[in-house]
């Protein structure tokens, strides 16, 4: 799942791609929302929704019956993030009608979407999206009409907007929403019985919609998808729909989809990624391992995963297995990973341990997976650990030119200039310095991230890809320790 690009986000330098191997060191949290503290979820956490950095949502939800996951039992809840880290950052979240914050480990809580006398419960919910206007977070519920559930993130709270969807009578599971609103929910299970195992909404405010219309929310799929039998618990989309992904779980397999969500769309069969035979937990762990939530980041294009056992339990070894895979959207291939179990075994020295002042969840149970496009960063949660986790890995698109210790700081010119659509940026650095290279529209408005880590001397460029971006004036800023500079380049298309 991502969060919803203005025209000012669609070009972002990706910090995730660099690394091939497993438990490497280079990717890492930047924080972890505390267990246990005013800033926790609460309980077991199932889903992450990013709307900006460091803001978002987490859908909790309570411990289902090991055979029915969406078994009657009004017990999910949200909760919502505004400019946090691992201690700060939660908003007031309803809870059971009236309360602003959740009751720590205290089961049969709940969050009810209402629009004047009309409600529904949050019920047997799995999975969250944040996208469309308004910074909106969109659950993918299973009351008695399956509704799709709109709520707004603000940085004081997480209320109930007007709008909601039914989509019918199958139980839902995986949900996403692309950058002009069109929202796509999966079913859990596909069978030979139905033809519509996904559907694809208009979005909020499309002409002809009834997402807030009394006596309507019932409006007709612009287009659906035909999955073959099997469970699906993972679905993301690129910013336009033109390229959709969802996780054939029971398969192990990740599927391709091109089209449009009017045009409909057709299985990409050039795209292949299964787990491989040997992709097992090991070390105490229980159950098998697949592909469960996923996410997109948009530039360059790349598809993130949640791999773990589903709800698996950790045994006497604890909790050894859980991976976010970074995956080459175009083929399949695996670009990189990162090993959260691992991770969590060197920051605490165990398995089910949390914390390290922030920095481990614990307890690795990966259900869920969203890409935030302005950081290029990815957010997931630990279900059993009961927190959201942010990760981070080094800047893709960077590289050091020259280890010479330079005469002084210095920023050149961008070349070529203007471009079309790609620039290279110079910049050499004195000393070891925390560096942030950072484009900037007309507007002021910052639209990508192209270094934001701690640099050793040198000298070093980067790539600024504008494929997205309209034509115009931009400026790219430099800010290395107390060395600032500011340039100005020309985008024509």
């Amino acid at each position: 799942m991502h969060k919803m690009l203005t025209t000012a986000l669609l070009l972002l330098a990706l910090n995730i791609l660099m690394f091939a191997q497993v438990g490497s060191g280079n990717w890492r949290t930047q924080y972890v929302t505390l267990d246990a503290n005013a800033n926790g979820t609460g309980y077991q956490t199932a889903s992450v929704a990013a709307v900006e950095p460091n803001s978002f949502a987490a859908l909790v939800t309570q411990s289902p019956p090991t055979n029915d996951i969406f078994l009657s039992i009004p017990g999910n809840y949200l909760v919502g993030y505004w400019n946090a880290d691992s201690v700060t950052g939660r908003v007031n979240s309803p809870i059971n009608g009236n309360s602003t914050q959740p009751l720590y480990g205290t089961s049969g809580q709940y969050t009810d979407w209402t629009s004047g006398l009309d409600q529904v419960t949050l019920n047997a919910a799995w999975q969250i999206a944040a996208g469309g206007p308004d910074n909106y977070v969109y659950v993918a519920n299973n009351d008695d009409l399956h509704n799709i559930l709109v709520f707004q993130l603000t940085a004081s709270e997480l209320v109930s907007t007007d709008y909601r969807m039914e989509t019918g009578s199958e139980n839902i599971y995986a949900i996403e929403v692309n950058d002009d609103g069109y929202v796509f929910v999966a079913d859990y299970e596909g069978t030979d019985a139905k033809s519509n195992e996904i559907k694809v909404y208009a979005g909020i405010g499309a002409p002809g919609t009834t997402w807030g219309d009394f006596g309507g929310h019932n409006d007709t799929p612009v287009s659906t998808i035909d999955l073959p039998p099997g469970t699906y618990m993972g679905l993301t989309v690129n910013f336009d729909g033109s390229e959709l992904f969802v996780s054939a779980t029971s398969e192990r397999s990740i599927w391709k989809y091109t089209g449009s969500p009017t045009g409909g769309y057709t299985r990409d069969f050039t795209f292949e990624y299964t787990l491989s035979e040997d992709d097992t937990i090991g070390n105490g762990g229980n159950g098998t391992p697949s592909v469960l939530g996923l996410g997109f980041i948009n530039f360059p294009p790349t598809l993130v995963a949640a791999v773990d056992s589903f709800l698996h339990i950790g045994g006497s070894g604890g909790y050894p297995y859980g991976r976010i895979y970074i995956i080459d959207p175009a083929t399949g291939g695996g670009i990189d990973s990162a090993d959260v179990a691992e991770w969590n075994l060197l920051q605490t020295g165990d398995y089910s341990s949390g914390s390290n002042n922030g920095l481990a969840g614990g307890y690795t149970s990966l259900t869920d997976v969203d890409g935030e496009d302005l950081e290029g960063v990815v957010y997931t949660q630990t279900y059993y650990g009961w927190a959201v986790e942010k990760w981070f890995g080094p800047v893709v698109g960077i590289e050091q030119i020259d280890n010479a210790i330079p005469q002084g700081f210095e920023l050149q010119q961008n070349y070529p200039n203007p471009f079309n659509p790609s620039t290279t940026i110079e910049f050499s650095l004195r000393s070891v310095e925390d560096v942030q290279l950072e484009i900037f529209n007309l507007m002021g408005q910052k639209v990508a991230t192209l270094v934001n880590e701690r640099l050793q001397p040198g000298s070093y460029q980067a790539t600024f890809e504008a494929r997205d971006l309209p034509s115009g004036i931009y400026f790219y800023k430099l800010s290395a320790g107390s060395f600032k500079s500011v340039k100005k380049m020309s985008l024509i298309k």
